[in-house]
């Protein structure tokens, strides 16, 4: 049954491919939103970790309602400057600096902004611990209203060197500014996959209309004191309005509402793939449906050689598996390839977002291979079903070509010959050119009687025994 099963599936090799391709498309998409996602939580995770490296409590405003927007958001609002000197008179505290932060655009040569996935513009920190986290630097950092510092990636980009001349659009309008050094930031080239234009804090509370004002305040413990114990100390000093907080936990807080807000991209993807899944299932049940039919012989072949309604069942259903494996398999590659397209298809939608390098999470591309089998196999048990109600037949040894259904009768075969007991005539229903002649009176080509015990089936019953004695070919 194994090898009947492989030849009939090489025989259709073709037809059974391209109906594979339906499940592998559906897959795919599963499997690059999946991937997609993950990589995203990933890089904003990583993004908000890097940002934070370095601080130990983060001072910044609270939203009605006491939740923490992170600072440069839209919805932030500003802190007066001043409470950054009253925290760094506090004993436990190491290092104090106020921190804004915006929206910009890098202009290339030719006017045009560089191809990256979006911008942060930055305040650059006065106070060394804060400064860790920009690496690789070359040149210095900016220290005036016509300076800024520039992430690696971005130059590569550009082609910029330090003290080239480069436009920078804040608020829709290009500046024009010299760069002073060149930066990478923590082990990349850039900001989690965004371009950085740094600029000193006086030029930064100018361009964003923050003067006397940052948006958060980043604070270092002494040695020996807790992120813990020191969000309680400055908590005691702030006015109405503001929060101290952990850095690990606004990192956590921040990236886990932005998470949330582009959940919406995982339905919108899976969306399309239970489409594409749906509508691979109708062509899988279609294709294997014209299979069946095209097999009735072959099938019936099979029966009248022993194989049972089980094993044509499962013989149909293991095709049916086969084909939903290796298209499952092929779709769960083939979404990983697709994911990295998706971030620029968002891109050019005008959706940027930070995506960097590539997570495949185990499980669910697990999921995505196992949904892609499962639909195929449910698709195929419909037509698994049908084929096993094809009956047995029996093949004519007279012709190599001639297929029949014989009928077994305990009648006489004609009027002249009465019936014996104990043996059974066959009645065949075949005839034409080359067949034996009909007797007087039969219904059929009348085969040599074999003996039997009585007979334990009516008369027309259809039947098949290979062991019936064969008759003499006819000249």
């Amino acid at each position: 049954m194994f090898r009947a099963m492989l030849r009939g599936m090489l025989a259709h090799r073709v037809r059974l491919a391209l109906t594979a391709l339906a499940i592998t498309l559906g897959t795919s998409f599963m499997s690059a939103s999946f991937v997609f996602t993950t990589t995203l939580n990933h890089s904003l995770d990583s993004l908000f970790a890097q940002a934070s490296a370095g601080i130990d409590v983060i001072v910044q405003h609270a939203a009605p309602g006491g939740a923490v927007t992170g600072a440069g958001s839209g919805s932030s609002q500003p802190i007066a400057q001043p409470i950054a000197a009253r925290i760094r008179a506090l004993p436990d505290v190491a290092a104090v600096d106020g921190a804004v932060s915006g929206r910009a655009v890098l202009l290339g040569r030719n006017g045009k902004p560089l191809p990256g996935q979006f911008v942060v513009a930055l305040s650059w920190p006065s106070d060394a611990p804060f400064q860790a986290a920009f690496t690789s630097r070359t040149g210095s950092p900016p220290a005036g209203p016509g300076q800024v510092m520039i992430d690696r990636s971005s130059a590569r980009s550009g082609h910029f060197a330090v003290g080239n001349r480069i436009d920078v659009a804040i608020g829709g309008q290009a500046r024009p500014f010299t760069i002073s050094g060149i930066t990478g930031y923590g082990s990349a080239d850039n900001l989690a996959g965004g371009f950085m234009a740094v600029f000193d804090l006086r030029t930064a509370q100018q361009l964003f209309g923050r003067a006397g004002q940052v948006g958060s305040i980043d604070v270092k413990a002494a040695p020996g004191t807790s992120a813990q114990q020191l969000r309680d100390q400055i908590a005691q000093i702030l006015p109405a309005g503001v929060v101290a907080v952990t850095a690990a936990s606004a990192a956590a807080t921040q990236a886990h509402q932005l998470n949330s807000q582009l959940g919406i991209l995982t339905y919108f993807f899976l969306g399309f793939a239970g489409v594409a899944l749906f509508v691979g299932a109708f062509v899988i049940w279609n294709t294997f449906s014209i299979m069946i039919g095209q097999r009735t012989r072959e099938l019936a072949l099979l029966r009248a050689l022993g194989a049972g309604r089980g094993q044509v069942f499962r013989s149909v259903l293991t095709e049916a598996a086969l084909v939903g494996a290796v298209a499952a398999l092929a779709g769960a590659g083939l979404g990983i390839l697709l994911s990295r397209g998706l971030a620029a298809l968002l891109a050019g939608f005008g959706v940027s977002l930070p995506v960097a390098g590539l997570v495949v999470p185990p499980a669910q591309a697990a999921v995505a291979f196992g949904t892609g089998l499962v639909i195929t196999v449910i698709a195929g048990l419909a037509p698994a079903w049908r084929a096993t109600k094809v009956a047995p037949i029996w093949r004519s040894p007279w012709r190599a070509s001639r297929w029949c259904w014989p009928a077994c009768s305990a009648e006489p075969a004609s009027p002249s010959r009465p019936p014996e007991p104990g043996r059974v005539s066959w009645v065949s229903p075949c005839s034409g050119p080359g067949w034996p002649a009909r007797s007087p009176g039969s219904s059929g080509c009348r085969l040599p009687a074999f003996p039997a015990g009585p007979a334990p089936w009516p008369a027309g019953t259809p039947c098949a025994i290979p062991s019936a004695p064969a008759p003499p070919r006819p000249r």
